[in-house]
């Protein structure tokens, strides 16, 4: 509960920033900051996202056999410092493709690499079990960074709205930055087989999570700058409610990590917790959809009543692709990444292809209808990998530390 409050409220700074930017700035920079933001999760899914959910599995397993996760942490410490490097100047052309200015650029790349730390760090400290610090720091930077906002509106500083959200990730990973459990230093393999579990989790999120920010790039490339930051009212609502799954995934990881059942759905727990989550978040998501047409006007009132219609539709796809994290999330506690990444990669071509075909067809409808048909086969697959039973990669649990 306590993660899940921690990530709700970076949910819903993350949903005021882009509210206030739609009413102080207008549609089109409404558009441009949904986009830059989709680049720069899609990006962390390139490795930050994966080296979190590694540290979440690793230092926790490392913290219940009481041994030092030095070596885990020194090499996830320095993949993260090379890879945020990387992916912000990777992010800087195709912010400047999409016709963005030079402070836009800056903010985009700032935020891929702040949202990167934090993801790391998130995941570290969930290892270590210590939800209650994660929720404190996710609360005290959202109010920074919403404080910072306000500073940028009132200042007019429009190509800087980026920024804000950049130093409140930034704040909270150097306040959560895994420093280590403390226990006496292992052998030199304390790491292994933690690359190669990073490495199929890259896959995995790429080809799951990936399609729900490759439907507002979608939109973004397709559709004319208007239209763009229409759908990105409907995609600011609609995203925090996925952030559900996310945040049960990521307590799932650590807390599942030490189960020999190979995540297996036959389980009855496991089994209940799967079919609980997917009926409560129906409910949750059906009343957002059948609402849309009363509270959409009053939070984008430029854009919200011609947003309805996408927000309703695009619900549908979050509540699929929600749903299936959870079964995947048992999957990756229990070692299996390789499975896991190898199911997506289907899901992922379907969705994606559907995507390119449809989107300069169908417009912003193309991107979610990709989304829901990628989705719903990676639902298929996750759960049907839950289904059949499979042993513990021995790697990942007596070696590891």
């Amino acid at each position: 509960m306590l993660a899940t409050v921690g990530i709700g409220v970076q949910g819903v700074a993350k949903l005021l920033v882009t509210v206030v930017v739609g009413r102080v700035f207008g549609t089109e920079t409404l558009g441009q900051t949904t986009a830059l933001l989709s680049l720069s999760v899609f990006v962390a899914l390139l490795w930050p996202n994966a080296a979190g959910n590694t540290a979440s599995r690793f230092l926790a397993i490392a913290l219940r056999g009481r041994r030092s996760d030095a070596a885990v942490n020194r090499l996830l410490r320095v993949s993260m410092l090379v890879s945020s490097v990387v992916l912000a100047a990777v992010t800087v052309p195709i912010a400047l493709a999409w016709g963005n200015g030079p402070g836009m650029v800056l903010g985009g790349a700032a935020v891929v690499v702040g949202y990167g730390l934090y993801c790391y760090a998130r995941g570290a400290q969930l290892g270590y079990d210590r939800a209650p610090r994660v929720a404190l720091w996710d609360s005290v930077t959202s109010v920074l960074a919403l404080g910072l906002l306000v500073v940028a509106c009132v200042a007019r500083l429009e190509p800087f709205v980026l920024l804000p959200l950049a130093i409140g990730y930034t704040v909270f990973a150097i306040a959560c930055w895994p420093r280590g459990n403390g226990f006496a230093p292992a052998s030199h393999k304390s790491a292994a087989g933690v690359l190669g579990f990073a490495a199929w989790n890259v896959l995995a999120v790429v080809t799951s999570n990936g399609l729900l920010q490759l439907t507002m790039i979608s939109a973004q490339v397709t559709s004319s700058a208007h239209a763009a930051g229409v759908y990105a009212a409907a995609f600011t609502l609609a995203t925090p409610a996925s952030m559900l799954g996310q945040a049960l995934g990521q307590v799932l990881v650590p807390a599942f990590a030490h189960r020999t059942d190979g995540g297996s759905l036959r389980s009855r727990g496991a089994l209940l917790l799967v079919v609980g989550f997917a009926a409560a978040s129906a409910v949750v998501f059906g009343l957002v959809a059948l609402l849309a047409g009363w509270f959409l006007p009053i939070v984008y009132p430029a854009e919200g009543a011609a947003a309805v219609a996408d927000l309703r539709y695009l619900m549908v796809a979050v509540w699929v692709f929600t749903v299936g994290l959870v079964p995947a999330a048992l999957l990756l506690a229990a070692g299996r990444s390789r499975q896991v990444a190898l199911a997506s990669v289907a899901g992922f071509v379907a969705g994606a292809g559907l995507m390119a075909v449809l989107g300069p067809i169908a417009g912003v409808a193309g991107g979610t209808t990709g989304f829901l048909v990628g989705s719903a086969v990676n639902l298929v697959a996750v759960v049907g990998l839950g289904v059949r039973t499979s042993a513990v990669p021995r790697q990942f649990v007596g070696n590891v530390a």
